[in-house]
C-alpha cells in the first residue's frame, strides 16, 4: 500500500490507531483519501479482520465509493469492512434483532407516502381536523422528534404551543402504535430504534462493540442527535472511533443536523486527537482566500485556514447585474465564452442558487442560446409538480377537449372525488364517445356517481366555469392568479406549512414573473405561453458530446466539483435568504453554505447579484449580500452592466467596505430593500426581512430586537426611519 502521496497531516490521521479521533478535513483536502487509507492501513499492517472496521457514510454514492477504493488498495477475499449509510447499517442490524423490541424479523419499512395515509387514519381516528392540521406538516414535526431521539414519553402536549406542535405531540404516540400495529417502522424510526436496542440490550451492545474494533464517521457535522448517540454506544467500551468532518460545512441544520456534535466531539470522548487537514488539493489560492474570507466571520466554528499548493489563479470575478435577466446573460456569455476559448465541457462548469425558483430564468436563457441543461437535484421548472397542476388548469380551460389534464386537476386539491367515481364517469365518456368535462357535466342528471361525489363534481365544475369566465376576458395573468387562489391550490400550500409548501408556493409567484415577462415580450396570448412551457419539457434528455451544464441549489451541490463554478443571486434576500435574517444560527449556516458553494470551483468563481430582481411573483431591489463585503479586494475583480441608475456610495463597485446593513429605499417605488435597518416609534430598531404588495399597499415584515421579535406592518402607516 503506497501512502508516499499523503501529506504529513494525512499521515498522521492514517497512522493514529488507538484512542478517538477527529480529523477537521477542509473542502478538498483529501478526507475520502485519509478514510480509506485509513481502513487499508488497519487491515494490511495492523493485521486487523476486515469484518471488524465500520465505516458509516450518508450517502449510498459515498459508501459505494468507499468501498471501491478499499478494495483496489487491498486483495481482499472472503470477508470485507462494513460500510454503509446509517440507515442501511440500522436496518440490517434491525433484521436480525428488532424481536428483542417486540416487533417481528420481518418488519416493513414506511416511505414517505406510507407514512401519509397512515397519519391520516390516525388523525381521522383522533378526530383531528386534516384541513386545520396538515398531515404533512404533523409528519414533519414527528419526524423532528425523532431526529432529536425524543420518544412519545418524551414529549410534553401540554408544554407545547396550540398548533400544529401541540396536535404533533397528542399523534404522536398513537402513530407510534398504529406502527407497532401494522409491524413497520418508518425512516426515522430505522434510526431510534437501532439506539434504542443498544440502550435496552446491554448484551447487544457489548457483542457489537467488539464486534467493530474500529469505527469511522464520514460527514460526521451532518449527524443528528440519534446518529451521534449511536456513534457513543458502538464505541463505548474501546472508543477506537474516527470521525471525520466539516464545520464550515455543516449546512443540513433544517434536516436535523446538529453542527454542536462535531464542535462537542473532543468533550464526550476524553482524550481525543484532533487533526487538521487545511492543504487543498481543489482550488486556486484566489478561490480559498474568497470562501475562507465569508466564513471565517462565523463565531460557532473551529479555526483552520485552507491553502493550496496550486497557482495563485485568476480573481473571482464579481458582476453586478441590472435585473435577473441581465443575470442570466452574462453568465451564459462567460460559459460559452470558457467552453469555445478555453475547452471547458459544459459538464465540468455548474450554475448555483439559493432556491429552486432562481433555475426559471436561467433556464430560459439557456434554451434559448442553444445550450444544453440539466437541473440536478429537482425537475426542470415547467416540470415541477405544482407549476404542471396550475398549468394543467389553464390548459383544461384553453382546451375543454383536454382529458388528461383535468383528470390531473379533478381531484387536485383533495375534493373527495374518489377513483371509482372517475372510473365511472370515464366508462360513460367512452361509451358515449365524449369528452371527459361533457361526462362530468352529464353526470349531474344521470347520477353516474354517488350522492356525495355528484356534489363535490358540480362544485368542481363551477369552479372551472367561474374560471373560464375570467379566461374570456382575455387577460392570462388574471387567469393564473385565479387558478391559484379559486382552486384552494394556494390555499392548500399555506395551510401545509412546511418548507416544501412554501418552495412550491415560491415556484408558483415564480410562474407569475414568467407569465408577467412574456406577455411584456408581446408575446401574451395564454396558447403562446403554454407552448412555449411545453417546449421546455420536451428538451428532457439531451444527448450532446459536449456534456450537459449542471443547475442546481447550493445545498446540493455538496460534494461535488467543477472546473468553473457560478454562484448567482449574491443578494440579502437570497445568499443569506430572508428567512435566516432574524436567525443567528440560521444566517451563520447562510455564510457556510456560500462557503460549500465557492469552494466547488477548482479554476474560476463568477459571483453575480443584480440590482432589482422579478422573483416569487414581485420585483425587489435587493441589495448586494453582506457577504460580499468580507471578500478581500485583492482576490476578486468586479464588473457591472454599466447601468446608469445612480447607486448609494457605500454599494459602489467598491462596496465602500462601510457598515454592510446599511440600505437604501427605491423612492420612486417606494420599496425597502430586504435586509434595510429600520427605526420604528414603539418597536425601535428592526431589519426588514420580507415584503409584499407596492406603493401604498406596502406591507413589510420587520424583525425587531427583544421582546418585540417580528412584526408585519403597512409602510404607509408604520412611518419607518431607513438607517
Amino acid at each position: 500500500m503506497n501512502l508516499e502521496n499523503l501529506n504529513p497531516q494525512q499521515l498522521q490521521a492514517v497512522h493514529h490507531c488507538e484512542g478517538p479521533l477527529m480529523v477537521v478535513a477542509g473542502a478538498g483536502s483529501g478526507k475520502t483519501r485519509v478514510i480509506t487509507c485509513r481502513i487499508a492501513h488497519l487491515i494490511k499492517e495492523k493485521r486487523l479482520p476486515p469484518e471488524s472496521i465500520l465505516a458509516i457514510t450518508f450517502t449510498n454514492k459515498a459508501a459505494g465509493e468507499m468501498k471501491e477504493r478499499v478494495r483496489s488498495m487491498l486483495d481482499l477475499r472472503g470477508a470485507y469492512p462494513w460500510v454503509s449509510t446509517f440507515h442501511s447499517f440500522c436496518l440490517r442490524i434491525l433484521r436480525k434483532h428488532i424481536s428483542e423490541l417486540g416487533f417481528s424479523n420481518d418488519f416493513a419499512v414506511y416511505d414517505a407516502q406510507d407514512q401519509l395515509t397512515l397519519i391520516k387514519q390516525c388523525m381521522k381516528g383522533a378526530e383531528i381536523n386534516s384541513d386545520a392540521f396538515p398531515p404533512k406538516s404533523l409528519l414533519n414535526l414527528i419526524s423532528g422528534f425523532k431526529n432529536d431521539f425524543l420518544m412519545p414519553k418524551d414529549v410534553e402536549q401540554d408544554s407545547m404551543p396550540y398548533g400544529n406542535q401541540f396536535k404533533a405531540a397528542g399523534l404522536y404516540p398513537i402513530y407510534q402504535a398504529a406502527l407497532k400495529k401494522n409491524n413497520a417502522l418508518d425512516f426515522d424510526d430505522l434510526l431510534v430504534f437501532a439506539v434504542r436496542l443498544f440502550e435496552e440490550c446491554p448484551t447487544l451492545k457489548n457483542y457489537y462493540n467488539d464486534k467493530f474494533q474500529h469505527i469511522l464517521v464520514d460527514e460526521f457535522q451532518d449527524t443528528n442527535a440519534a446518529q451521534y448517540r449511536l456513534v457513543r454506544l458502538l464505541s463505548e467500551t474501546h472508543s477506537n472511533i474516527c470521525v471525520v468532518g466539516d464545520d464550515d460545512q455543516s449546512i443540513y441544520r433544517w434536516r436535523g443536523a446538529n453542527i454542536e456534535n462535531i464542535l462537542k466531539f473532543e468533550k464526550d470522548f476524553s482524550g481525543t486527537t484532533v487533526i487538521k487537514l487545511e492543504e487543498n488539493y481543489r482550488s486556486t489560492q484566489n478561490i480559498l482566500n474568497a470562501a475562507g474570507s465569508v466564513v471565517k466571520e462565523n463565531m460557532n466554528r473551529r479555526d483552520k485556514t485552507l491553502w493550496t499548493q496550486n497557482e495563485k489563479g485568476s480573481p473571482v470575478i464579481c458582476y453586478k447585474a441590472e435585473d435577473e435577466n441581465d443575470e442570466a446573460e452574462f453568465v451564459c456569455e462567460k460559459i460559452q465564452t470558457l467552453n469555445i476559448n478555453e475547452g471547458f465541457s459544459f459538464n465540468d462548469m455548474a450554475i448555483l442558487y439559493r432556491t429552486n425558483a432562481q433555475s426559471r430564468v436561467m433556464e430560459d436563457v439557456l434554451r434559448r442560446n442553444g445550450l444544453p441543461y440539466q437541473v440536478i437535484g429537482g425537475l426542470r421548472f415547467y416540470e415541477r409538480k405544482e407549476v404542471k397542476d396550475v398549468l394543467a388548469y389553464m390548459r383544461a380551460i384553453l382546451n375543454p377537449s383536454d382529458s388528461i389534464s383535468l383528470k390531473r386537476i379533478l381531484n387536485v386539491p383533495a375534493r373527495g372525488i374518489g377513483k371509482t367515481s372517475v372510473e365511472k364517469v370515464e366508462a360513460y365518456c367512452r361509451e358515449k364517445g365524449i369528452s371527459l368535462l361533457e361526462g362530468l357535466r352529464d353526470n349531474g342528471q344521470l347520477r353516474l356517481t354517488a350522492p356525495a361525489a355528484g356534489r363535490k363534481i358540480a362544485e368542481f365544475l363551477s369552479i372551472i366555469d367561474g374560471l373560464d369566465d375570467v379566461f374570456q376576458q382575455g387577460n392570462p395573468l388574471d387567469l393564473l392568479t385565479e387558478v391559484i387562489g379559486r382552486s384552494g391550490y394556494g390555499e392548500m400550500l399555506k395551510a401545509d406549512d412546511t418548507r416544501e409548501s412554501k418552495g412550491r408556493m415560491e415556484n408558483l409567484n415564480e410562474l407569475f414573473s414568467a407569465m408577467e415577462q412574456s406577455v411584456e415580450n408581446g408575446e401574451g396570448s395564454l396558447q403562446e405561453f403554454l407552448d412555449s412551457a411545453s417546449l421546455v419539457a420536451d428538451l428532457d434528455n439531451l444527448d450532446d458530446e459536449r456534456g450537459v451544464l449542471p443547475l442546481m441549489t447550493l445545498h446540493t451541490c455538496k460534494g461535488l466539483e467543477f472546473a468553473s463554478v457560478f454562484v448567482v443571486g449574491m443578494e440579502n434576500g437570497l445568499l443569506p435568504h430572508a428567512s435566516s435574517m432574524s436567525d443567528s444560527e440560521e444566517y451563520e449556516e447562510e455564510r457556510r453554505l456560500c462557503y460549500v458553494g465557492f469552494t466547488r470551483a477548482r479554476k474560476k468563481l463568477f459571483i453575480t447579484h443584480a440590482r432589482t430582481r422579478r422573483i416569487y411573483g414581485s420585483t425587489f431591489n435587493y441589495l448586494p449580500s453582506d457577504f460580499l463585503l468580507s471578500i478581500p479586494d485583492e482576490v476578486m475583480t468586479r464588473e457591472s452592466s454599466g447601468f446608469s441608475n445612480e447607486v448609494p456610495p457605500q454599494f459602489n463597485d467598491n462596496f465602500g467596505h462601510t457598515t454592510p446593513s446599511i440600505s437604501y429605499r427605491e423612492k420612486s417605488e417606494g420599496t425597502y430593500s430586504i435586509g434595510t435597518k429600520v427605526l420604528h416609534s414603539k418597536f425601535g430598531s428592526g431589519i426588514v426581512i420580507n415584503q409584499s404588495g407596492n406603493e401604498e399597499d406596502l406591507k413589510l415584515e420587520v424583525f425587531f430586537k427583544a421582546p418585540h421579535g417580528k412584526k408585519k406592518l403597512l409602510a404607509s402607516h408604520a412611518n419607518l426611519i431607513v438607517l
